[in-house]
């Protein structure tokens, strides 16, 4: 079948729409209707060069719809179910979902990066040339064939543009803040940068109970975004805005650090602003060739913690549904982080509209 989806073909772009040609799902893969999906910054991270994809392929990797075909053995879903995609299924069987690690699991981390599915091989094609599969779902068209296992079934009453955002920057915002920063009722956290995870992470806090949530942005028209999704407090993110955390928490810093951004030098300096005993949790991703330095002498004695956190840093299956039931309970309300919506066509607006920084999420519309 012809389809209309939205590939790279080029390190820095420009991103194309294009008809393409997409086979049928084979053994073990469904093909979707597309019914929304996420801009997140880790598809302009791949258009940019800053991590790396096998291309040419179609991007995209936060996406829902409605499944309108099967292959065989297909057996978690059938026709007409409404599913989430996942873009970090898990095996159940290696070291790490052994160890109830799933979000880490090596055989889903390899395929998605392959640029193929299960098999080795895509079901997108240009004029009989494969084109690569981003991240194992490559949400920007208006239907795609994906592997059973990425299929996530969603509650009738959640909007696909709430499910599609939810299958990735809200799960790691929010599992940045429980799973990792292990926030609870009467924490203090400074959330460093309030985009789409950072704004995710904010929710997740106040969720959580946190009884201070600072929110730290270089736009100040995040402001009001912010303290709508669960933030108390908004600080422009100058030269000052470390001290001005230590003043509110009389010199004693925050519990709890989320650095958003991916900027090692934020990583570093935020540091400072955590009380001692408290934790650093880095969730936004550097480039590859960057690091950051730690002054361990006084990381030891302050017995700081820094951690790593990736996608919802938990079983992302159940996590994406927990995630649905939290927002129909009224918990999340991921609907007020959307403030823009494009047809496929003007995916380059969302693009632009995300990078302005001044905004909540952007999401292709395809119903």
């Amino acid at each position: 079948m012809d389809i209309q989806a939205v590939t790279l073909t080029t390190v820095g772009g420009p991103v194309q729409v294009e008809t393409l040609q997409l086979a049928g799902p084979l053994d073990g893969e469904v093909l979707v209707a597309m019914g929304a999906a996420g801009i997140c910054h880790s598809d302009q991270h791949a258009i940019s060069g800053h991590h790396d994809a096998q291309i040419p392929c179609v991007l995209g990797h936060e996406g829902a719809g409605e499944v309108v075909a099967v292959g065989q053995n297909v057996n978690r879903v059938r026709v007409g179910d409404r599913v989430a995609l996942n873009w970090i299924p898990s095996c159940g069987k290696c070291f790490y979902c052994e160890r109830q690690q799933r979000h880490l699991c090596s055989e889903g981390l390899q395929r998605i990066w392959s640029g193929y599915l299960t098999d080795g091989t895509s079901r997108i094609s240009r004029d009989g040339d494969p084109i690569m599969h981003y991240c194992g779902i490559s949400t920007w068209a208006d239907h795609m064939v994906v592997s059973e296992a990425s299929c996530q079934p969603i509650p009738d009453f959640v909007p696909f543009e709430v499910a599609a955002l939810i299958g990735c920057g809200v799960a790691t915002g929010v599992g940045a803040a429980i799973h990792r920063g292990e926030l609870s009722e009467g924490d203090s956290v400074a959330v460093v940068g309030a985009g789409g995870v950072g704004l995710s992470a904010i929710m997740g806090a106040h969720m959580a109970g946190a009884a201070e949530i600072i929110a730290v942005d270089r736009e100040p028209e995040k402001e009001t975004l912010a303290v709508d999704l669960g933030a108390t407090d908004f600080l422009v993110a100058d030269e000052g805005a470390i001290e001005k955390v230590l003043d509110v928490t009389n010199g004693v810093g925050v519990d709890v650090v989320i650095e958003a951004v991916g900027s090692p030098g934020l990583q570093q300096s935020w540091l400072r602003a955590v009380r001692r005993g408290g934790t650093l949790v880095c969730v936004g991703i550097p480039n590859e060739s960057e690091a950051t330095r730690i002054f361990t002498a006084d990381f030891i004695r302050s017995e700081k913690s820094i951690k790593g956190s990736y996608y919802a840093a938990t079983d992302s299956a159940k996590a994406i549904g927990d995630l649905c039931f939290a927002y129909l309970e009224g918990q999340l309300p991921i609907d007020r982080l959307i403030s823009k919506r494009v047809p496929i066509a003007q995916v380059q607006q969302g693009l632009d509209a995300m990078l302005s920084g001044t905004q909540g999420r952007t999401v292709i519309d395809f119903e």
